[in-house]
């Protein structure tokens, strides 16, 4: 079984030789090594000077150094690549791979040359170890500096580094750099961990001093906010012996009318804020002379004289100053001028309360809320009726054009019985049509629109006629189709009705079934008109032309313009075959039209008609 990379540099090392990493390139080289050294072993030989000299200075160059890192063989730690990241700048290690051919029974297997790649990397790693060393003393030199002024709970970098720093012994397996080993030696607490040694040192030390502080300032604190409460308040707990000396000659002058004039004012608003609010009713909106003097009483403001020289003292401030947020009324609650007529003071603006505030704010809200709903509600209401009533226009318009193709098809079905059977009538009585039509529950609501179709045949349509027949011996109104047709199915009113108006190609006019108007036909509804056609779909629509008038003799062309199809026959016969046979023709789900054109027109369309003689 071939040994693994660890094994195989184990056993290398047991014989005293200096393995460098185990490479891919070198595996081979160092196997081979063992095998010369284990051949070796069991079968003696006298080694040359040289060689004894040799393994000397491998065994020399092997050894560690006591007190510095070592360097780890293993394949997991440094690679070939970091041994060369460790050489100064400006030199170079190259690592050559060399063949060696090894034989049991040669004595050349007992004289390989050293490696000098082994010795060069030997006093690489020790140049190493000594400038690493430097930079652990000199870091813990710093660090035994900076832990000078701290305790003995604090953090010692020097056990720290001690405590880092590997054996000599056991370096070489457990160690993972050198990269690595060095950053953990002179690592060095972070800027947040020195402030927060700083800051619990200072605390420690001036603990006592700064709780006195916080203490006096919080006692502090308390009594200036004491203090403030009692200026504000001193009025209110300590009442006035002595009385306020103003008068209405001096009240504007007077410095003890201003805290009045506040507090009545504040008196005042919150009055017509709780008025406004409902909570008091509406005839408390003003406030009465006894009710103020009442309110100074129990405020503490009161005068050396009486308290009607209050009153015009407090009436006379408000007029001369002049004090614009408050009211002065009479009796009747109108605005006056007058001292004398003066009996009822109010604010402009009022106070309200939280609740109030509240309160109101909801109203509000629910009062927007409700046109928002109620506007909402009448637009989509109003959307409604106005599809409701263009939906019933539609279909009260589809159902008065039903009624007249009904009305017409029946009077030509009559037409046609008449013509087979001389005994039918030509014409059938308008009430009895009106009877098949309207079903008995909706003739009331539907009478209108019987009375509007009524009337447009009766007055527009020149193939109906209308007239008095006797029915069973009594006088009925009726209708007669007068048009004279073949007897063959003609198509729908929609498809015979088309538009001659609208095109001067179309003409009908009935003919027998055996002759055609003309020789050419036109045809719709073979194309998509929202499409676009194709080669393959014209070849497609020309060929199913074909197969269908197979029995026709002939067409001698077929022309495609726009979405439209235009066949030419060679008679007016072969026409009406096939007219009969493509008119009505369910083609790919669509209902194809046929229409008669004039020869003229065709040939305008496509003047190379006027040769052909084949399809």
């Amino acid at each position: 079984m071939p040994l693994t990379d660890q094994q195989l540099r184990q056993e290398l090392l047991n014989y005293g030789e200096t393995v460098p990493p185990i490479t891919q390139r070198n595996r081979e080289q160092l196997r081979a090594r063992l095998e010369q050294l284990r051949s070796r072993t069991r079968s003696p030989t006298k080694s040359s000077p040289s060689r004894t000299r040799a393994n000397i200075s491998t065994t020399t160059h092997s050894r560690p150094k006591h007190g510095l890192i070592e360097l780890s063989d293993s394949e997991t730690d440094t690679s070939s690549a970091e041994y060369s990241t460790l050489r100064r700048p400006g030199r170079e290690t190259h690592i050559q791979t060399r063949s060696i051919a090894v034989g049991r029974d040669s004595d050349r297997s007992n004289t390989l040359p050293i490696s000098t790649v082994a010795v060069d990397v030997e006093q690489s790693i020790a140049r190493h170890r000594r400038e690493i060393q430097q930079l652990i003393d000199s870091a813990r030199d710093r660090t035994r500096a900076a832990s000078a002024n701290m305790s003995s709970e604090q953090y010692e970098p020097s056990k720290t580094i001690t405590s880092t720093r590997p054996n000599s012994m056991t370096s070489s397996r457990y160690t993972p750099s050198i990269k690595t080993d060095l950053k953990k030696m002179i690592k060095q607490p972070s800027w947040f961990n020195r402030l927060r040694q700083t800051i619990e040192l200072f605390w420690k030390t001036n603990k006592n001093v700064i709780t006195d502080v916080l203490k006096a300032l919080f006692v502090g604190l308390i009594l200036a906010c004491g203090l403030i409460v009692l200026k504000n308040k001193l009025g209110d707990i300590i009442p006035r012996h002595k009385g306020i000396t103003c008068t209405p000659d001096n009240a504007t002058d007077c410095d003890d009318m201003i805290p009045i004039i506040n507090s009545l004012r504040k008196h005042l608003q919150i009055r017509l804020g709780e008025v406004e609010c409902r909570f008091r009713p509406k005839n408390e909106r003003h406030v009465t002379k006894p009710e103020i003097n009442k309110y100074l009483d129990d405020k503490g403001f009161k005068f050396e004289s009486n308290s009607e020289e209050r009153w015009k003292t407090l009436i006379t401030y408000i007029f001369e100053k002049p004090v614009d947020d408050i009211l002065v009324l009479n009796n009747q609650n109108e605005q006056v001028q007058d001292i004398n007529s003066a009996h009822k003071l109010a604010a402009t603006e009022g106070i309200h309360s939280l609740l109030c505030r509240t309160r109101r704010s909801v109203n509000s809200v629910m009062q927007h809320l409700a046109w928002l709903v109620l506007g909402t509600t009448g637009l989509l209401a109003l959307v409604w009726f106005i599809k409701r009533r263009s939906k019933q226009n539609e279909e009260s318009e589809n159902t008065y054009k039903n009624f007249i193709e009904k009305i017409t098809n029946l009077l030509e079905n009559q037409y046609e019985e008449h013509l087979h059977n001389p005994e039918v009538k030509p014409w059938l009585a308008i009430s009895h049509i009106r009877d098949m039509l309207i079903p008995v529950q909706d003739r009331k609501r539907l009478k209108n629109l019987w009375e509007r179709a009524k009337k447009q045949i009766s007055e527009h349509e020149s193939r109906i006629r209308a007239e008095s027949q006797l029915i069973h011996g009594e006088e009925f109104e009726v209708w007669r189709w007068i048009q004279p047709r073949s007897s063959n199915p003609s198509p729908t009113r929609q498809q015979r009705t088309e538009s001659p108006h609208n095109s001067n190609e179309e003409s009908y006019v009935y003919m027998p079934p055996d002759v055609g108007l003309t020789e050419c036909l036109k045809l719709r509804n073979f194309f998509d008109p929202n499409g676009v056609a194709d080669d393959d779909e014209i070849d497609l629509v020309v060929d199913s032309i074909q197969n269908r008038c197979a029995t026709v003799k002939r067409i001698e062309h077929i022309g495609i313009h726009s979405i439209f199809v235009y066949l030419k026959f060679s008679s007016r016969e072969a026409a009406a075959q096939g007219f009969h046979l493509l008119n009505n023709w369910k083609y790919h789900g669509r209902q194809i039209i046929a229409k008669y054109l004039r020869l003229e027109r065709y040939h305008e369309h496509f003047p190379e008609a006027l040769e052909s003689s084949s399809t």
